[in-house]
């Protein structure tokens, strides 16, 4: 639970958490909203114990089908560049062969560049038109290729990850500690109010009065909330098979009777709680990242 400055408050559950050899962690750690980066001043820091569904990363790219006109011309101006090639290697620089040579060899690729591209108006046409799939189709008992080809566009989505907890509390102390993490949470992933643009600038690290954030009239501005630092962790040391750079919470789902039945201790606090977390990362990761870990 290292950090640049002290959080304000760490919670751990279960208390042993980090007792023994065999022990594997989560620790969550949240920032005021725009101190990016490593470092920054801590909010809260919460360890629970590692699940099956927090080992889960994706890699994702985008690929949109390409077809007619585009692609074809895609494929002339390959054309051209590799006929250019055998071109030149076949019939050499136009120093080396007679004028009429040179211009009769252009003559005949620009010819096959002309034909490539009625070939693919022809196609377009015969896509577009209905009536010209249903002529060609009966009269000549053919179909127009529509010459499909995969075009990356881009990266996939900023990753997700999930997170599940399910917490029991085996005293009066770990059903407040519980009550605590859930708390954390849900203050840390709400938006705030902000009355004028120099409050945006103040660090927000504690719940505001409820009286007075109560009611949003006569405020202007919504805080943002808090970003989050996600490190796995073991008895040895943190680290493991993936990083996650830093996040923003989506959401935070809590079940109070997660056991199908509500139970509650004398006091009112639950006995057992589900805890569910959705967190995206805020950068899109790519090779460069891959390579560092993530």
């Amino acid at each position: 639970m290292s950090g640049p400055a002290t959080s304000q408050a760490d919670y751990t559950y279960p208390s042993t958490l980090h007792e023994g050899d065999e022990g594997h962690w989560v620790l969550f750690t949240s920032y005021p909203h725009g101190q990016q980066g490593s470092g920054g001043t801590q909010q809260y820091t919460v360890a629970l114990p590692m699940g099956a569904q927090s080992m889960i990363t994706t890699a994702e790219a985008v690929y949109a089908e390409q077809q007619g006109l585009a692609t074809m011309m895609t494929e002339a101006a390959a054309a051209i560049a590799t006929g250019t090639e055998h071109f030149n290697k076949s019939a050499g620089t136009p120093e080396s062969q007679s004028e009429k040579g040179f211009l009769d060899g252009l003559v005949d690729s620009v010819k096959n560049v002309a034909g490539n591209v009625a070939e693919a108006v022809g196609n377009q046409v015969l896509e577009k038109s209905d009536i010209a799939k249903r002529l060609t189709a009966g009269a000549l008992s053919i179909a127009s290729n529509p010459k499909l080809a995969l075009l990356y566009t881009g990266p996939g989505k900023f990753r997700k990850f999930v997170f599940e907890f399910p917490m029991i509390a085996t005293s009066k102390t770990e059903a407040e500690t519980i009550e605590k993490i859930v708390r954390v949470f849900r203050f840390s992933t709400l938006p705030g109010f902000e009355k004028g643009l120099k409050d945006a600038f103040e660090i927000q690290t504690a719940p505001q009065d409820a009286k007075q954030r109560s009611k949003g009239a006569g405020y202007n501005f919504y805080q943002f909330p808090s970003t989050w630092d996600i490190v796995f962790g073991h008895s040895t040391g943190t680290g493991g098979p993936f990083k996650i750079a830093r996040s923003v919470c989506n959401s935070v789902l809590v079940n109070y009777a997660a056991a199908g039945v509500p139970f509650f201790f004398k006091d009112g606090k639950p006995f057992e709680v589900k805890l569910t977390l959705t967190f995206t990362e805020t950068v899109i990761i790519t090779k460069e990242l891959v390579q560092k870990g993530y």
